[in-house]
């Protein structure tokens, strides 16, 4: 099911032992528009917070806005922190990945890659071993050359939309499938242009995210985005409305 991430925002997070704080904020691999983690206010931890992946969460309850973890307390409570004023290093990941005893995702996707052709569901991978992986790279190495291409969904939120022959709004939210976290959908004000005007754009359409200008290059013109089937909410979304996307983009979701 889709949902938005500006509402998933404030959830509940419920531990195998009770609650523990809510969610904050998404990250997101830019290169293949999934969400690796969300960020987790603990609040009663003096704000500490800390990062859980989609992989221990059990289920997303939008009656009781809460999501229940296969996590105790205790473990999230004694995760490794992270600062959400900087992007999430390697290295940050990696520590968080061997507390857990979770998987190495990185190896999956070629270096470099921004998005791939077809945005595929969040699958573990196979642990990088302590010493080396395939490639010969020691946990030091990894931490150090290589970019986790992490980003954070509140910061993106409000970049502004460059079509192929200009602006045309900026992302006002990010629609997510709950089931395989992947970003299925930026939600786009045109209030610059079309006052009061939403249309949702998939990310597979991006060309390109120049992070220092705040801007996503979408391969569009600004006039087909302009009259693109409006969007009132993620809700109304179903195989008709996509279906009329596609028709009107004259291009495939290319969903998995």
């Amino acid at each position: 099911m889709l949902q938005s991430m500006k509402e998933l925002q404030g959830y509940r997070i419920q531990a195998s032992d009770g609650d523990v704080g809510k969610a904050n904020d998404f990250f997101f691999d830019d290169r293949v528009w999934t969400v690796r983690y969300m960020v987790v206010d603990t609040g009663w931890l003096f704000g500490r917070k800390v990062l859980v992946a989609p992989d221990a969460v059990n289920d997303v309850n939008i009656v009781d806005e809460k999501f229940v973890v296969g996590l105790s307390k205790k473990a999230i409570e004694e995760g490794p922190g992270v600062s959400t004023d900087l992007p999430v290093s390697r290295q940050e990941e990696i520590n968080l990945r061997r507390h857990y005893n979770w998987p190495y995702y990185w190896e999956a996707y070629p270096a470099g890659v921004m998005a791939a052709p077809l945005v595929p569901p969040l699958q573990p991978v196979r642990a990088i071993p302590e010493e080396r992986n395939a490639a010969g790279e020691s946990e030091a190495e990894i931490a150090e050359g290589h970019d986790s291409h992490l980003r954070s969904a509140n910061e993106v939120e409000g970049y502004h939309i460059e079509a192929l022959d200009g602006e045309i709004g900026h992302v006002e939210d990010f629609l997510v499938d709950d089931e395989t976290w992947v970003v299925r959908y930026m939600v786009i004000d045109t209030r610059n242009w079309l006052p009061g005007r939403k249309v949702i754009v998939a990310p597979v359409w991006a060309k390109a995210i120049d992070w220092s200008a705040k801007i996503v290059q979408v391969d569009l013109e600004r006039q087909a985005i302009k009259e693109s089937p409006e969007f009132t909410g993620h809700s109304e979304i179903g195989p008709e409305f996509e279906k009329s996307l596609e028709s009107h983009y004259d291009r495939p979701l290319m969903w998995p």
